[in-house]
């Protein structure tokens, strides 16, 4: 044989070689990928049907959880409260829009509440008679209404009804799931139970289950066996034993036999909620993508054999540079074909995927951590931390941490060209902090500004020469002028909006002080005026009036102090300052009288930063009282007979007084001040302020077009005396100065 190999020219013995070469792996390849490609396909096969169970179950429970959630939140509602719904008819109405807004999920046809011992179930479509409501508006089939009213009356623990044909006055007859949920959840005495009504056909709807299974089904059981619900209604869902013969505990994937149909059964027990979930494909839809895939590999591998066979056969013609053939030979193989059927790029692309998902994840983590400093922040701003113990509880899972005992607000300003490297200004400033002084950038929005709040541990002269050197950084850092206002240090938490009304105040001074070193608060003349009105005195007196609870004589009293501000020449940050103390006398005595009342009520201390003007303070103090008066249950007086139309009049006519306020308006009308701010919002939806502003806005754009006037005349005509709080509005109303817009109007 050796002596006939050596006969045969040289061309038939590279060919025979280079065939040899070729077939010998191509037949190695195309058994063992054969079998590779089976396992791998049936593998992915397994591991969407586990997808589209882990998918079912989570959509489930998710549902599950958001209705247990809404009965919590139920139950903590104030107006949801047994006796607010039995002290009175409105209130039964009141709770209505409160469940209204509940209903959340398309799913949630109807969420109800029933107060135990009472006559009336609250649904959020209506009010209903309890022994109306199954029987008379919802007709079970297995739910009498003997039974119905004992689960409302007697429940402890949540009750799922699964999917029953329900009959519906005027509609269809329609398949329901009820949950019912004795509130408070896990109470051995709940006085009361939520019921929701589900649709079966959207429980399930958001899974696209026709796209994913089109032949098969899906399905929910509940503890007991009984079909909770299904995304294809069959005969074979009716019989009692079917739970048991394809669900078992050996193992949770099985074939069986239905109605002449092999299925594949997958299915799996949650945890959570105790429901089992179970998908069914019939057998020949799973092995079609294998039975696809194996002949598309055998077709494959007939196309490389031959595409192998010419390529030898070329390679043997020409007879040059064999090895570099080859090599290009196997690329070409590896591209087309191995590469498809090997399990380690299957590997790699499940990594990757994995990798992107949990790169997805760590963002949406980092914006939620981000989210919670930011409310965190704003909430010690706003004053609503007693303790810097309490802060850090709380800031503990965002990494947020206070390790001093006093802490002060940093206010940095500069120049529009450094508006783009904000954010690197930021990092700068955070990187200078040390082991003395620690803290948080809280940003408030403003493209030419941002604020710190800072945990002090040094001495008050330690702590200036940090700031100086942090100026100096900064300025020779980034080259330009840079403003930065300090307010005072408090061992308090609750006054670090005070410390930001400080250094709010502080850097106002900047175009007097100038920018070449910090603006402490405490350097300027920011009490000048006190002794005028003094706010010690002012805060005696309010604290008085509030302990005696009449709301008509704590609405005059901060009438009379509105009006002192804005007659008694303070200065912007005094007025600020004692409005501040006031807005949080008035927050602490609704939450002694109502935990959790006062929460977004009352203005905070940003909004107190944005008034420029002591009209503005005293009129934002104003609107302060009367919510607190309307939560005092202030009622309009017998003898009015005032309508909106007449009190829009009013305004219309004695805007421009120098005078005209809204306490003004309620003398005029003889009402309290706080049923005028609240009727006048239930009418028109605006508040007084809002309206009045938009009267005086409309009134110089007309000015503006028909004469010549100077703006400070224009403003002296509809009630403003103050200029640039004018300009300030006008540009927020139109988007344009008062100049800007005479000039596009001519």
């Amino acid at each position: 044989m050796k002596s006939a190999m050596n006969r045969l020219p040289i061309f038939y013995r590279y060919l025979l070689s280079y065939l040899a070469l070729f077939l010998l792996p191509l037949l190695f390849l195309g058994t063992t990928g054969y079998y590779q490609l089976a396992d791998i396909v049936g593998g992915e096969v397994e591991r969407n049907n586990r997808a589209l169970l882990n998918k079912l179950q989570d959509e489930v429970d998710r549902k599950l959880i958001l209705m247990n959630r809404i009965a919590g939140q139920l139950s903590g509602a104030p107006e949801l409260s047994p006796y607010e719904l039995t002290n009175n008819m409105f209130n039964l109405y009141q709770g209505k829009k409160v469940l209204e807004s509940k209903v959340v999920d398309d799913s949630i046809r109807e969420i109800a509440l029933h107060i135990r011992g009472t006559d009336y179930l609250i649904s959020s479509l209506s009010i209903y008679k309890v022994n109306q409501f199954v029987g008379g508006f919802y007709r079970y089939t297995d739910w009498t209404a003997q039974q119905f009213n004992d689960d409302l009356n007697n429940l402890t623990t949540p009750l799922l009804r699964p999917a029953e044909e329900v009959k519906i006055d005027g509609l269809p007859d329609q398949r329901l799931v009820t949950y019912v949920v004795p509130i408070p959840i896990n109470s051995l005495h709940p006085y009361g139970t939520v019921l929701f009504v589900l649709k079966e056909d959207a429980l399930l709807k958001g899974l696209n289950l026709e796209l994913s299974m089109p032949s098969g089904n899906a399905l929910v059981f509940d503890r007991k066996g009984r079909v909770l619900s299904a995304q294809k209604q069959a005969d074979y869902l009716k019989d009692p034993a079917f739970y048991s013969e394809i669900v078992g505990d050996d193992t949770s994937y099985r074939v069986k036999t239905i109605q002449q149909t092999k299925y594949a059964v997958s299915f799996q027990k949650s945890d959570k909620s105790g429901l089992t979930y179970v998908t069914m494909l019939p057998e020949s839809f799973l092995v079609a993508p294998i039975d696809r895939a194996i002949w598309q590999w055998v077709s494959r591998m007939a196309v490389i054999f031959l595409a192998g066979c010419a390529l030898v056969y070329l390679l043997a013609v020409f007879n040059y540079n064999p090895v570099k053939r080859l090599a290009l030979l196997v690329e070409a193989i590896r591209g087309h074909s191995i590469r498809k059927a090997n399990e380690f790029e299957a590997i790699g692309r499940v990594i990757h995927d994995m990798a992107d998902s949990n790169r997805s994840l760590g963002r949406k983590l980092e914006e939620n951590r981000s989210a919670i400093k930011e409310h965190l922040l704003g909430s010690l701003l706003k004053g609503e931390f007693e303790s810097i113990d309490a802060f850090n509880e709380r800031g503990k899972e965002v990494g947020l941490f206070l390790p001093f005992e006093e802490t002060a607000v940093l206010i940095l300003e500069f120049p529009a060209s450094l508006a783009q490297l904000k954010h690197n200004l930021i990092e700068e400033t955070e990187r200078q902090l040390g082991d003395d002084v620690s803290g948080y950038c809280k940003d408030n929005l403003e493209e030419r500004g941002t604020i710190f709040i800072l945990s002090v541990g040094c001495s008050p002269d330690v702590w200036r020469c940090w700031l100086d050197r942090l100026h100096e950084h900064l300025t020779a850092a980034f080259q330009a002028r840079i403003a930065m206002g300090v307010g005072n240090r408090y061992a308090k938490l609750a006054q670090v909006g005070r410390s930001y009304l400080e250094a709010s105040t502080a850097i106002d001074y900047k175009l007097i002080k100038g920018n070449q070193r910090p603006i402490f608060f405490d350097e300027q003349m920011a009490h000048d005026h006190a002794d005028i009105l003094n706010p010690r005195r002012v805060l005696e007196d309010l604290d008085i009036v509030l302990q005696h609870g009449n709301a008509g004589r704590i609405a005059d009293t901060v009438h009379q102090i509105a009006m002192r501000i804005k007659q008694s020449g303070l200065t912007l940050f005094i007025a600020r300052e004692l409005s501040y103390d006031m807005i949080r006398k008035f927050t602490a005595f609704m939450e002694k009288r109502s935990p959790g009342s006062a929460n977004g009520s009352f203005p905070d201390v940003l909004s107190l930063t944005e008034s420029t003007t002591l009209d503005e303070i005293a009129d934002l103090l104003t609107t302060a009282c009367a919510t607190l008066c309307d939560s005092l249950g202030a009622r309009k007086p017998d003898s009015s007979s005032a309508s909106i139309e007449l009190i829009m009049q009013y305004i219309s006519q004695h805007y421009g007084e120098y005078d005209f306020s809204v306490q003004k308006i309620a003398d005029h009308f003889s009402l309290s001040l706080s049923y005028l701010s609240r009727y006048f919002k239930e009418q028109t939806g605006r508040t007084v302020m809002d309206y009045m502003n938009e009267i005086r806005i409309d009134q110089a754009k007309r000015l503006l077009r028909m004469n010549d006037g100077s703006v400070k005349d224009i403003v002296q005509q509809i009630g403003y005396y103050d200029v640039s709080s004018f300009i300030r509005k006008f540009k927020q109303s139109v988007g344009v100065t008062p100049g800007e817009y005479r000039k596009q109007h001519r």
